[in-house]
């Protein structure tokens, strides 16, 4: 009986250390210097920030629960300090010019999903017909926000790795219940 108790305690003792790991959040970096964080319990983003040391330019994908795919290709550009510079609203359509691995340019047509005026940031989603990105080296974007160039190789690594966290169906963070009032989150 003394036995079961100390066992008990013992199980009891390493449940209230590790159970912060449980809930911790996601936001790892790989060795292709993709990030992969975590956008709530059951979303991953996986993120390549732009070869230029000076942008904070962004491309990123989603990976959400049940299905773990891949989807959602979207660009975080910021807007250009030109003060003649008409942003584009929320929900507005734009067209871009898209280039996979130096071969011809492509129009492309992207979805102003967020305009975030506090931070001038602007968040871009891929719409309609566009070139396959599974196994791009290098992607280039020449919209009304500027150019800029993403070295997003080995992607596919990243992809696996972010499935392999997303099908552990291990909670990233505790979920909360939010009213979002209309608003995207």
């Amino acid at each position: 009986e003394a036995e079961k108790m100390r066992l008990l305690k013992l199980i009891f003792i390493k449940l209230l250390f590790t159970s912060h790991l449980l809930f911790s959040g996601v936001d790892l970096t790989t060795v292709d210097s993709w990030k992969i964080i975590n956008a709530g319990p059951h979303v991953l983003l996986v993120n390549k920030f732009s070869e230029n040391i000076i942008s904070n330019n962004g491309f990123l994908f989603h990976m959400e629960r049940p299905h773990c795919l891949c989807v959602t290709p979207t660009f975080v550009m910021y807007s250009p300090d030109d003060e003649n510079f008409k942003r584009p609203k929320e929900d507005e359509r734009i067209r871009a010019m898209l280039r996979v691995d130096f071969k011809k340019k492509t129009e492309v047509e992207l979805e102003v999903y967020l305009a975030l005026d506090e931070r001038q940031q602007n968040i871009l989603r891929l719409k309609g017909t566009f070139p396959s990105l599974r196994n791009a080296k290098i992607i280039e974007l020449e919209s009304v926000y500027g150019s800029d160039k993403w070295v997003i190789e080995n992607m596919d690594h990243a992809m696996s790795q972010a499935q392999k966290i997303c099908e552990s169906f291990i909670p990233y963070e505790e979920e909360e219940i939010k009213d979002t009032k209309g608003k995207k989150v």
